[in-house]
């Protein structure tokens, strides 16, 4: 997928992107980033019943998300630059979101959420969530432009939070009843790196 924007978007177009998605939170060094609204929403309706109705209020949420005036006007400005700087800012905050939800404390607990996960379980569970669970609600979201954006970015954060556990991803995707994501996903490299060759960069 090609990431490359225009440097007169990138300065202009980019910016205000920006400014949209990060802001000032009272009392707070650290700024709100917006755009984990949709990875929270996608996270959220996932893990829930799974009813025809949740998915629609998945939807829902994802479409009101997407359909902020100000970001539709920013993107528009853009031009031709403005699907690519989208794409951007969902693989970033795809990243970002993993991320937190791999350092967060209180993530995943279990027994009633008076215990926290120990490391290599909080692991299996994100895995899960992303190829048993939130992969599978986008690619049911068939009236969601950014569906397929969102695929892609939230795979590819996983195999770069946890690249040791390639093999597991792809058994996952391989074993779906569903191999609509099987064929649209990219495929997992988990050979091991040859004598004398350094391990890819993640």
């Amino acid at each position: 997928m090609n990431n490359q924007v225009s440097e007169p978007m990138q300065g202009d177009a980019g910016q205000r992107l920006e400014a949209f998605r990060f802001f000032t939170i009272d009392g707070k060094r650290e700024r709100g980033d917006r755009f984990l609204q949709p990875w929270l929403f996608c996270h959220v309706y996932a893990s829930g019943s799974k009813s025809r109705g949740e998915r629609k209020r998945a939807g829902k949420e994802l479409a009101r998300f997407f359909q902020q005036k100000e970001l539709v006007r920013i993107l528009e400005d853009a031009g031709e630059d403005g699907r690519v700087l989208l794409e951007a800012q969902l693989f970033d905050s795809a990243d970002k979101y993993l991320t937190i939800c791999r350092e967060d404390e209180g993530f995943g607990k279990k027994l009633f959420g008076l215990m926290r996960m120990k490391s290599d379980e909080k692991e299996d569970k994100i895995i899960s969530d992303v190829y048993l669970a939130m992969l599978p609600l986008l690619l049911l979201l068939t009236e969601l432009e950014e569906r397929f954006t969102m695929i892609h970015a939230l795979d590819q954060a996983c195999r770069r939070l946890y690249p040791q556990r390639l093999e597991d991803m792809a058994y996952m995707v391989a074993n779906m009843k569903d191999k609509t994501l099987c064929d649209l996903l990219e495929d997992f490299d988990c050979s091991p790196p040859e004598d004398g060759e350094s391990p890819p960069e993640h």
